[in-house]
């Protein structure tokens, strides 16, 4: 295995331990029945943005402000968007369709 093999192999269990971290969090909101607040809604989305650009130690810090319901960045805050938290159902579908393109 060359360097390059090693880097590769590394990058896809980035990949999965971050898309199994979501996972795990919108499993969480199905079994509660309930959608993400502002917060938590904010941070998964900003994980799974990170998951489909290959920002997985972004991704991670962005799932421990979801755990945690960090406060939102103050330019995020203003946003009108950052106010409609997304249903977690719009979550998973997100999730599924990151990780059916990555393959």
């Amino acid at each position: 295995m060359g360097m390059s093999d090693d880097a590769t192999a590394g990058a896809a269990g980035q990949q999965l331990a971050l898309a199994q971290r979501i996972d795990r969090f919108v499993k969480g909101l199905e079994r509660a029945r309930r959608s993400p607040n502002r917060r938590e809604s904010y941070h998964v989305i900003a994980a799974l943005q990170c998951l489909r650009d290959g920002q997985y130690a972004a991704g991670e810090t962005a799932m421990g402000n979801a755990e945690r319901v960090a406060p939102l960045p103050p330019e995020a805050a203003t946003r009108l968007e950052s106010d409609q938290p997304v249903a977690a159902a719009e979550l998973r579908t997100t999730l599924d369709a990151i990780m059916t393109r990555r393959g």
